[in-house]
């Protein structure tokens, strides 16, 4: 092959560890060592490992070395190795499809230009409409068009469509659409869970912005099949639920009641409760739920304080334990 002036040939492929050199490392140290060296490598690395040898490749894949390698990523706070997940798409063409990006976190807060690079092993990313449904344990679920649910693995460029949520359901599709969503991991079982709701609405209903009835659904990971569907009323779900504790929370208002609570949602017994309002919230608008370092947090405009406010629950469960991390008066600004 030959190459024009303007034009250099390709660097050659960095070699990988013959699978003889993998063996005699094997040798010299003890298997417990080896594993220790691997559970704190990135995944990608690990992907490559995976060609050494027959023995690294087996233990590698197995469930105890995945569990542990994800217990010690869990535990590394420097933001080095965290990333942004976004949804982006060219407002000034409604044509224009959205795209899944992701760009280092530490790029972002610490350079004036990010470079966010496409999931371009997701043939969907296409499409004109990408909600991110949530992301747990490094995987991340989204919704696509408004009715296509799958989870992705960036990781390993691998993805899954899930089954239809309509299948077995008598929800028209054009009297409503999925307003309320979230994914976790239970625990308990050891599976993967997407929480979904369909809100139908009357023309009543459509004008004045509320749902009047909803269906929710559970998808579990290991049967691969949506839950028997549920319905309730009077409660409008607003976008993503965020996963603290086993559980997806939400800010509901209620029409009946003219209010505002924390609801959530356990994907172990798959049922609904409530979360006591933090005494502060007096005169404050409709937060915005967020999770910040494993704890449930929130975000809103304090009409007492002319600001803005972020609480964190330090302790879940323990109604004592909200505190303000972060407070910013707005007479300030000007």
């Amino acid at each position: 092959t030959s190459y024009g002036r303007t034009h250099k040939p390709p660097p050659p492929p960095l070699p990988l560890m013959k699978i003889g050199k993998a063996e005699q490392i094997s040798h010299h140290l003890p298997e417990e060592i080896i594993e220790e060296i691997l559970y704190i490598l990135p995944v990608k690395s690990l992907l490559r490992f995976k060609c050494v040898s027959p023995s690294w490749r087996s233990l590698i894949s197995t469930k105890q070395f995945i569990e542990t390698h994800l217990q010690h990523s869990k535990k590394i706070e420097s933001f080095t190795d965290k990333r942004v997940i976004s949804t982006c798409k060219n407002s000034s063409k409604s044509s224009c499809p959205g795209r899944l990006k992701a760009c280092s976190l530490s790029s972002l807060l610490t350079e004036p230009i990010t470079r966010a690079v496409s999931f371009d092993f997701f043939p969907m990313n296409s499409s004109r409409d990408i909600v991110i449904v949530g992301s747990c344990n490094g995987l991340i679920c989204v919704l696509v068009d408004a009715c296509r649910f799958f989870l992705l693995n960036p990781s390993t460029r691998e993805f899954k469509e899930l089954p239809d949520f309509f299948t077995g359901t008598t929800c028209p599709k054009n009297l409503g659409s999925i307003s309320g969503y979230g994914f976790g991991f239970d625990e308990s079982s050891c599976d993967y869970k997407v929480y979904a709701v369909f809100s139908m609405t009357s023309p009543y209903d459509r004008d004045v912005g509320f749902p009047s009835k909803s269906v929710a659904r559970v998808y579990s990971f290991k049967t691969d099949s949506w839950g028997v569907n549920a319905f309730f009323e009077d409660r409008w779900t607003i976008g993503q639920g965020k996963f603290v504790s086993g559980k997806l929370h939400w800010i509901n208002y209620y029409k009946t009641k003219l209010k505002w609570e924390i609801v959530c949602f356990d994907l172990t017994n798959e049922s609904f409760g409530t979360v006591e309002r933090p005494s502060c919230m007096e005169g404050c608008y409709i937060p915005r739920l967020g999770v910040f370092k494993g704890c449930l947090c929130m975000s809103f405009d304090c009409a007492l304080t002319v600001g803005f406010e972020i609480l964190i629950w330090n302790e879940y469960g323990m109604e004592d334990s909200w505190s303000r991390l972060l407070t910013i008066s707005y007479l300030s600004v000007f």
